[in-house]
């Protein structure tokens, strides 16, 4: 997936066309819709909600051949897993404090689950710097890979006017991508002693499993009738890397850690949302996701058989999906 955020910026001039002409048109039914909804003697409105969709996503990394990133080559090697189809199910809960001293506050807990069926894994090795003088691709297949993400915020809503409402975010995340490599086969050999070209000889059953915990600070705002709700969100991610791998097939890498990766990094969200109040206890939603996350640079330390460890720069991780999902809700 391209790194240009122009995408991102079409979707927002698209969400904003939505919503001007909902922004003009009231009525005194949806001027009522906050007392109706959200002013009631509960103290406190519990909505819980379910869905499912379909995720792409790609995670690639690369490292440097030493520990301070200058020497050649640059970029050693690196690895792309690509063009992921992830179905994905999830489900969460959304508590709205109507009166007390946690008037207008919220907190949110959500969890998804994912298990791709599509993709390809692509293993480059290079002897000059920027990716040239490539001598060494393989390619293999990432089916069977999983992905968990869960996450808790609390917001304080603030009523911009009878339909807007405006929420600053704060909350922790946990991602995980357990991706697979199967089904090896090399692609490029150019070394004196190469590898034969084509299946690899022996089974391919390598692992690499990603963690991301982060901080979160965001800002949601839904634009509400009696009947509908649009909300855009837009989260900034503060986050600690670390990854383990299992290269089977590599004699003189310890088992099950390979080698590992830490490193902390930055990350973007866009989420747009529509919902369709059925009823007051029940609606129906469905939602366009956007991420893309970044790591500077960390630890590349890789675990040998012998017992003995060595280490290089890890220049760099990338995180980027989008989702599309639907689903309903329950409000109690």
């Amino acid at each position: 997936m391209p790194a240009s955020h122009t995408p991102y910026q079409a979707i927002i001039y698209i969400f904003a066309l939505l919503l001007v002409p909902l922004l003009t048109s009231h009525s005194q039914a949806n001027e009522r819709y906050f007392d109706d909804h959200f002013d009631d003697q509960d103290y406190a409105t519990i909505t819980f909600y379910g869905g499912m969709g379909q995720r792409k996503g790609e995670l690639r990394w690369n490292i440097a051949s030493d520990a301070s990133g200058s020497k050649t080559p640059n970029i050693l090697s690196e690895l792309t897993f690509a063009d992921l189809t992830i179905f994905e199910v999830q489900g969460g809960t959304d508590i709205r404090f109507n009166r007390g001293l946690l008037k207008n506050f919220r907190i949110e807990g959500n969890i998804k689950s994912g298990t791709n069926s599509d993709g390809l894994v692509t293993d480059s090795d290079y002897d000059g710097d920027n990716r040239t003088d490539e001598y060494s691709r393989s390619e293999s297949n990432p089916d069977g890979s999983t992905t968990f993400d869960g996450k808790l915020i609390i917001g304080y809503e603030m009523r911009f006017n009878d339909h807007i409402v405006i929420t600053p975010l704060i909350g922790y995340r946990y991602n995980r991508q357990s991706l697979k490599m199967k089904e090896g086969e090399q692609i490029l050999d150019t070394r004196t002693v190469a590898l034969s070209l084509g299946p690899f000889s022996s089974p391919l059953n390598s692992s690499y499993e990603a963690e991301w915990n982060s901080a979160i600070f965001g800002l949601d705002t839904q634009y509400r009738t009696q009947k509908h709700q649009l909300s855009f969100r837009l989260e900034f991610t503060l986050s600690d890397y670390y990854a383990e791998a299992n290269w089977n097939l590599r004699s003189d890498f310890a088992h099950p850690k390979s080698f590992a990766h830490w490193a902390r990094g930055t990350g973007n969200n866009i989420e747009f949302r529509y919902q369709y109040n059925v009823s007051p206890s029940f609606s129906l939603w469905m939602s366009y996701r956007l991420e893309d996350w970044t790591t500077n640079e960390g630890d590349d330390v890789v675990y040998f058989s012998d017992g003995t460890k060595a280490g290089t720069q890890l220049n760099e991780v990338v995180w980027e999906s989008t989702a599309k999902s639907a689903g309903f809700s329950l409000r109690f």
